[in-house]
């Protein structure tokens, strides 16, 4: 089974970086889940693209912008099969001084200039709004709330949809409670406004992307907020999970693993992670595929007695 690559822009003074520490826990997360990581720091390519499986644009600020030949390269990279993880912050393009709805805007998402609020149900403050609303989707599988804290909220376009563009805003704000302040191109405005998207995902050609106007979520460094709050953990190993799940085909099954999130019992946990540690198994899914083989072998061998007898 071949390595899964998961790149990380570093071109565009990104805040979310490998190197960054408070990211430590969703890097490390990719690390121990196997993925071998890398990053483009001199200008996005598709020639440089191709190479990863999945590629992570986290919340460029105050420039560079992506330039157009970069914005084409990154759509010709996700029509062509690649998987793209976009993530804006609070504020939108305005506030971060970047340029991403240039760019998400051809898969049917823009990131609002704005920040969202919840008088009724947040975490710590109203600024920290607690997402309760999800439609039925792979990526929300199992989630009950996740916090989206000082983020922005989305614009789905549906319009741009056909046979090969299906665009999906899959968690919104609360119906009866939510508002956002946005800036309207000349001063910040007070909107009592609902139902605002804040996770979008787009099948697009042969690849899928996925927009959050969240960095916070993948952060290590509040529990009332980030990477361990509420059900964030579990919203984001479904979504790279989600990116990853491809195969077009028979011959594609056989040799692309299948990414899925799965409850294990903690004491069991910590044991294989010290044998893995200690150098008795290389990663955690060589030791579960290992476990389904074995089963696997097991239960048909158990068929074929019963059948006997």
């Amino acid at each position: 089974m071949r390595e899964i690559l998961i790149g990380f822009d570093h071109s565009h003074n990104n805040k979310l970086t490998i190197e960054n520490t408070t990211f430590t826990d969703f890097i490390q997360y990719l690390f121990d889940s196997g993925f071998k990581l890398g990053k483009i720091e001199a200008g996005i390519t598709v020639e440089k693209l191709n190479k990863y499986d999945l590629f992570i644009v986290g919340v460029p600020n105050l420039g560079p912008n992506l330039d157009p030949d970069e914005i084409i390269d990154l759509v010709k990279y996700v029509e062509n099969g690649g998987s793209l993880l976009v993530i804006n912050d609070g504020g939108g393009d305005y506030e971060n001084k970047n340029n991403l709805s240039e760019l998400t805007k051809h898969f049917g998402i823009i990131f609002n200039s704005d920040r969202l609020f919840d008088n009724k149900n947040f975490s710590e403050k109203n600024s920290h709004p607690i997402i309760l609303d999800f439609k039925s989707h792979f990526i929300t599988r199992d989630i009950s709330k996740i916090i989206h804290s000082n983020g922005c909220t989305l614009v789905i376009d549906k319009s741009i949809e056909n046979n090969e563009i299906d665009i999906s805003s899959i968690a919104v704000s609360s119906e009866n409670t939510s508002w956002h302040r946005i800036f309207n191109g000349e001063e910040w405005q007070e909107k009592s406004e609902q139902h605002l998207p804040v996770i979008g995902a787009t099948h697009y050609g042969l690849g899928k992307v996925i927009t959050i106007g969240n960095l916070s979520i993948f952060s290590s460094l509040n529990k009332s907020y980030g990477i361990t709050a509420a059900d964030n953990f579990k919203l984001i190993s479904n979504m790279i999970s989600w990116l990853l799940n491809k195969a077009g085909n028979e011959e594609e099954q056989q040799i692309k693993p299948v990414f899925t999130t799965v409850a294990i019992n903690q004491d069991l946990f910590y044991w294989i992670k010290d044998m893995i540690h200690k150098g008795k198994w290389k990663k955690l899914d060589d030791v579960i595929n290992f476990a389904l083989k074995v089963t696997k072998i097991r239960l048909k061998e158990t068929e074929k007695d019963d059948k006997i007898e």
